[in-house]
């Protein structure tokens, strides 16, 4: 077969339209202010975990006292988990057992009660705080378009839950970013050279986004190039071809936008595979044995794949902590995103979403130790590596069970935060009242009949507690990465709302020494 360049530039460019067009992301690198190292010196990471679909919290985390247990069942005939099956916890604060995971948290149940783990009760986006008389009154803006996937995957990914009336910065105008690319682009200054500080491997493709700096957009195998056939001179007219798509500027901001995550793929993919394999060959092989060991899958696993995105997660995680000397990056600060579909459990939600589960269960946990493992290598010198993953999702459900033994699109949901800099063994926010007796008319926490959860936490405050763990310490760098969240707070203060409210940032990680 025979190809010319019309032919083949036509399909590079269908390629790159199917591969990019996820975000509207900026064409080239640039420069950025710069952050501060936060009070640690070593390397740190977060990894982002976006489950899709819409993750069902209610039976992620379930009361376990009489009454609310009761509530919780009476709810969910179908649904709920008997009690007994429930893996407890013991909070601090709380009395022993006073709540319970679900059935397939076997490993988080561990992290949990080591302190290595916590649950971020209710939260999700909002532009202002909100009590049920705001909400049914309409005098505070509720989210755009409550309730639906993709506007409410954006408004986590973003932490901009009102894109169409806010006012932000003129920097940010006209981009579609999100807060892991806007802390990106304040993050820059802390690491050498030019390598992006966002590898994503799945989850949102908007959350990596930032206004100045470009992520690193890979496969969830962790490729990052365009397969290469036997034919050298197919792969010379691949190579050129692409090099001509990427390099077309026609003004058109979402056409550039696929140039510029080719750039970055091409630009530094070399360093990308370089790093990879000099950093892993310097630590010993025990360890890499040991590492590898984790991430293999429970037999029926055939069709996981978080595991997978995680380990190379791991892997350019190792290869940006390392020091220069041994072959790695030498890099300071990352952000990682991965993702794991199959979370709208409108019908036959239980084996979905135990499946769904345990997958997530298996995959946190192997990244969390082989995490353990890196902190003894003298490898890293003497400050050793930190990550902290964390979840997302793009609503929490009705507690209300459907007639197809599903739930429905809901709001406030709640998130795990894992890691050795974690505040673990806690519950924060406010868990909601579980009392739809009577239509719920008299429960503050729900919007509807249904058990739809106002968060008692936004977005925003989730996400500058990790950012500003990476760096991110001026009000400027603060508002630009949250452009909402000092008016979130401003107007909680004014209000009177609690004092998880009036804060900026939730206190789920260890302060530094």
């Amino acid at each position: 077969m025979t190809f010319s360049r019309r032919k083949f530039l036509q399909g590079a460019s269908s390629t790159l339209g199917a591969l990019a067009a996820a975000a509207t992301l900026p064409k080239w690198l640039g420069s950025a202010e710069a952050a501060t190292l936060s009070g640690y010196a070593g390397y740190r990471a977060t990894v982002c975990v976006f489950l899709l679909g819409g993750n069902d919290g209610n039976n992620v985390i379930v009361p376990l006292t009489a009454g609310p247990n009761a509530q919780y069942l009476a709810a969910r005939p179908n649904l709920g988990i008997d009690p007994g099956l429930l893996r407890p916890i013991n909070p601090v604060g709380q009395a022993a057992g006073s709540y319970g995971l679900h059935p397939a948290l076997e490993k988080l149940q561990a992290l949990f009660e080591q302190e290595r783990a916590a649950v971020l009760c209710n939260v999700g986006p909002l532009v202002l705080p909100m009590r049920k008389s705001d909400y049914t009154s309409e005098t505070v803006a509720r989210p755009d378009n409550l309730f639906s996937h993709a506007d409410q995957q954006d408004a986590w990914a973003s932490a901009i839950a009102n894109p169409s009336t806010i006012s932000l910065p003129l920097s940010l105008v006209g981009k579609a970013t999100g807060w892991g690319g806007r802390t990106a682009d304040k993050l820059a200054g802390l690491n050498p050279g030019e390598y992006p500080e966002v590898t994503s491997f799945g989850g949102k493709a908007l959350f990596s986004a930032g206004a100045v700096r470009q992520p690193m957009m890979v496969s969830p195998s962790g490729t990052l190039a365009f397969r290469q056939l036997g034919d050298a001179n197919f792969n010379a007219l691949q190579n050129d071809a692409l090099a001509q798509v990427v390099g077309f500027d026609n003004g058109v901001t979402l056409e550039a936008s696929y140039g510029g995550v080719f750039i970055t793929a091409q630009t530094f993919a070399a360093a990308r595979t370089a790093a990879r394999d000099a950093a892993w060959a310097t630590l010993p092989q025990a360890t890499r044995d040991a590492i590898d060991a984790l991430f293999v899958p429970p037999a029926g696993s055939a069709s996981w794949s978080l595991h997978t995105q995680l380990y190379q997660a791991l892997r350019d995680l190792i290869a940006g902590a390392m020091p220069t000397v041994g072959g790695g990056l030498g890099v300071r600060r990352q952000e990682f995103s991965v993702g794991l579909g199959g979370f709208d459990t409108h019908v036959g939600q239980g084996p979905t979403q135990e499946d769904l589960l345990t997958q997530l269960d298996f995959s946190l946990n192997a990244f969390h130790q082989a995490m353990t493992l890196l902190k003894t290598e003298s490898a890293f010198g003497a400050s050793p590596p930190q990550a902290t993953l964390f979840t997302m999702s793009d609503f929490g459900r009705t507690l209300l069970e459907n007639s197809d033994k599903g739930s429905d699109h809901g709001w406030g949901n709640h998130a795990f935060v894992i890691g050795d800099r974690v505040q673990g063994r806690r519950l924060y926010g406010t868990f909601p009242n579980l009392d739809l007796s009577g239509g719920a008319v008299n429960n503050l926490d729900t919007v509807d009949s249904k058990g739809r959860w106002i968060p008692s936490l936004t977005v925003d405050q989730y996400g500058y507690s990790l950012a500003s763990w990476l760096g991110l310490s001026t009000a400027a760098e603060r508002d630009y990465a949250f452009p909402n969240i000092a008016g979130y707070v401003a107007d909680a203060i004014a209000r009177g709302f609690p004092a998880s409210a009036r804060a900026y940032k939730v206190g789920f990680l260890l302060p530094d020494a």
